[in-house]
């Protein structure tokens, strides 16, 4: 049993150096930690059990600040022919064919572009058609180390860019994948109808 809890914790420590989402690394290798210290313990083996709790302890400090730290967010429009648009699409296509096989920017009408940024980094892409009395979801994207949900919460939250979505009644989108339904769902779409894997939420 003790040498199970031991492969348990380098199983921990090793996923976590898998991740590139920094909190989740933090959250992963503290849990490795302290599975560690559990193993340590038992075991009898005092230097493993003093060093992997000064990493649990400081692995609970930088988690702690980085769910206190206040991000600013901003949306800034851009236009079909922005080098950064093209830029942005071509560096992360591989990510956006995940969630988005069949997008292509080409294909759309009068598309509206806008990148969602954090801290003045573009973080995300929100592309849209305006098909009155809905907003026509096309692109949703956000970069792996930032997909905790803030920056869509700001994006679909009425209340901090009142003007953007005046005038229409609901969002659109269709799901890609179970992952990017599981996403939908979260942010208070619902599938409508049921079972079409298209997905609805009021603006």
């Amino acid at each position: 049993m003790t040498e199970l809890i031991g492969y348990a914790a380098s199983a921990l420590v090793a996923v976590s150096l898998l991740t590139s989402n920094v909190l989740r690394l933090r959250v992963l290798n503290l849990a490795g930690a302290l599975v560690f210290v559990v193993y340590a313990s038992l075991a009898g083996v005092w230097p493993v059990l003093a060093v992997n709790a000064f990493i649990a302890v400081i692995d609970l400090w930088h988690i702690v600040r980085l769910r206190s730290k206040a991000d600013i967010f901003r949306l800034m429009p851009a236009g079909p022919g922005d080098p950064l648009l093209a830029n942005f699409l071509a560096y992360y296509a591989r990510g956006i064919w995940q969630f988005f096989p069949g997008f292509d920017l080409r294909n759309l009408r009068d598309p509206r572009c806008v990148f969602i940024l954090r801290n003045l980094m573009p973080v995300g892409l929100f592309i849209y058609t305006e098909e009155a009395p809905e907003i026509r979801v096309h692109l949703d994207f956000v970069v792996e180390d930032y997909r905790d949900l803030k920056s869509a919460r700001f994006l679909f939250n009425k209340g901090l860019h009142p003007e953007m979505f005046r005038g229409y009644s609901c969002f659109r989108a269709s799901a890609g994948s179970e992952l990017h339904a599981g996403y939908l769902r979260r942010l208070g779409f619902k599938e409508d109808p049921p079972g079409s894997g298209s997905f609805r939420r009021p603006v």
